[in-house]
């Protein structure tokens, strides 16, 4: 027999080395409550205790430099309309832990990784964006972008006509006529994905009884609110699910018809009281779903009048309105909702929530079918399971849908490749003559950092600055890659795993990894985070989409 040679002794080393490691770790339990994982670096991974927490998200992990992967306690179909929302764009990790997540910070020198990147910013008077040469997509068409505002409509629509802006948003109704006319300028419409309605609490009479519900709805003219105080693009509610959106809402399926015969006939039925007076309850504050709240409550007012039914109208503030709302303490008011992700599951998680009291005693039926169709991962099923919703909504008629409210932008004829979608405007894909683009909105953003955000003049100026997982198609809500080139998910939508681009860098010159996904989101999610910050703090649309935070009791205590 030949002597071992040392290169065949070193093999037989290795070889009861790692029988030796095998046979350990078979008897070692395993740690289910990692905080990072190491293979060729160090991989960040955050995850919740259990599900009990009342969020969505179960984990967030890096699996490798370009893979991130989302665990999630249920099944979410609507996962990537979230994503796709500017609050959730992507930061550096260094850049976010530098700054401790501190939206100011972040706001003097932003640092994306979008189509353009921050050049000035010069509060209550101008913003100006630069194309970014480093940019990994299309690259935009204009060099530059300035952004005004004024919260006066009319101020915007004058500076369209003496040449001071190229695009101006939300015109008001009264003008349309007027931009209509212009052969200067041009007026485009936006989808509506919101609904006003007229909401009844069956815990209180004569509310409590579904012929009176359904004979107030039968005496409600609705065709007259879209005439009288909507802008053009608006449309009658026949559902609260507006057709611009798709999934949820039912073809053809119609509400009550204007009947005031029948809903005289129902309230005589029901041994109506018409001496009785309805108090109306309305928070004046105007949005895309209600326009002019007084004046369209004043209208209720009228045409239930006619009906001899008697109403008081009582003007409420906002914390107040939506507080009672919520403990069900009104018994008659007028609302509304606009869709914060493209999915039906937004509006009728947020109208009919689980234990809400805003229309009394809970319609279970409604509920359950909404939480069916919520989590379903097949579309046909989805689909049938919002038809029955439709048809129990107009069933027990907890509430009125009245109007799916129209909004425009108007710019100058010269701009050229404006597409207005429901979700966004693609102002870098925008060409006119010159080279600057100047786009006059309502209020001047709030914060440069997006992740602790709502306001919709904020977001749109940071989608420009920075960029989300995945995002809406152009003019649609459709989704398409962005920061993530493809990505897969389960039967069940419950793991979803993106695959992100190479090549990507933020303004700062780092390059885009999978540890800046998981930091970013960590930062709105985990409520021990240091970089948990933001502006507010509130992170409320990271809760409206996803549920809530964890280690809420770490952050508590350490306070």
């Amino acid at each position: 027999m030949q002597p071992k040679t040392p290169s065949s002794r070193i093999i037989c080393l290795i070889l009861i080395f790692l029988i030796s490691m095998i046979t350990n770790s078979a008897c070692q339990p395993l740690s289910l409550k990692v905080e990072q994982v190491s293979t060729e670096g160090d991989y960040l991974r955050v995850q919740a205790p259990d599900c009990d927490y009342g969020g969505v998200i179960k984990a967030i992990e890096a699996i490798d430099k370009y893979t991130v992967r989302f665990s999630l306690c249920t099944g979410d179909p609507a996962f990537l309309d979230k994503l796709a929302f500017p609050t959730f764009a992507i930061q550096d990790q260094e850049y976010l832990s530098t700054h401790r997540g501190d939206s100011v910070a972040m706001s003097e020198q932003p640092n994306g990784s979008g189509p353009y990147y921050l050049k000035e910013f010069v509060p209550d008077k101008q913003l100006i964006l630069e194309a970014n040469p480093d940019y990994w997509g299309t690259p935009p068409k204009e060099p530059s972008i300035i952004f005004r505002w004024s919260s006066a409509s009319a101020s915007r629509l004058t500076d369209l006509r003496i040449n001071f802006s190229d695009i101006s948003d939300r015109p008001e109704a009264n003008s349309y006529y007027s931009i209509r006319s212009d052969e200067s300028l041009n007026l485009i419409n936006r989808d509506a994905l919101n609904v006003s309605f007229v909401g009844m609490n069956n815990e209180f009479p004569p509310f409590n009884d579904e012929r009176i519900r359904r004979g107030i709805s039968l005496l409600l003219e609705r065709q007259t609110f879209v005439n009288k105080y909507y802008p053009l693009g608006s449309q009658i509610a026949d559902q609260f699910i507006s057709p611009a959106l798709g999934t949820g809402y039912t073809p053809g399926y119609r509400w009550l018809d204007y009947n005031p015969k029948e809903g005289l006939d129902l309230l005589n039925k029901a041994e109506y009281d018409f001496t009785q007076i309805l108090k109306l309850a309305y928070c004046d504050i105007p949005s895309d779903y209600l326009p002019n709240p007084g004046s369209i409550a004043q209208e209720i007012k009228t045409q239930l009048a006619e009906a001899g039914v008697l109403v008081s109208l009582v003007r409420m503030e906002p914390d107040e309105f939506e507080n009672a709302i919520e403990e069900g303490k009104l018994a008659f008011y007028l609302s509304g909702w606009k869709a914060e992700y493209p999915d039906p599951a937004n509006f009728f998680a947020t109208i009919f929530p689980v234990g809400s009291k805003a229309f009394g005693k809970p319609y279970s039926d409604i509920i359950f079918m909404a939480k069916e169709a919520a989590s379903n991962p097949d579309p046909d099923q989805r689909q049938s399971r919002y038809n029955r919703i439709n048809e129990l909504l107009r069933l027990h008629i907890p509430a009125i849908p009245l109007v799916h409210g129209g909004t425009a932008l108007v710019a100058v004829r010269k701009v050229q490749g404006l597409i207005v979608g429901p979700m966004h405007e693609n102002l870098e894909e925008v060409t006119l003559p010159g080279d600057r683009l100047r786009f006059t909105q309502s209020h001047e953003p709030v914060s440069l950092w997006p992740g602790d955000e709502s306001d919709v003049d904020t977001l749109r100026v940071t989608r420009l600055i920075y960029d989300t997982l995945v995002e809406y198609k152009t003019g649609s809500t459709d989704i398409k890659p962005s920061l993530a080139s493809y990505w897969e998910t389960n039967a069940g939508r419950t793991d979803w795993t993106f695959y992100l681009r190479y090549g990507v860098k933020f303004s700062n010159g780092a390059d885009l990894d999978a540890n800046d996904v998981v930091a970013s989101f960590a930062a709105q999610w985990d409520a021990a985070d240091p970089n948990h910050t933001g502006r507010t703090g509130d992170f409320q649309m990271f809760k409206d989409f996803f549920g809530g935070f964890i280690n809420e009791e770490v952050q508590e205590t350490s306070q």
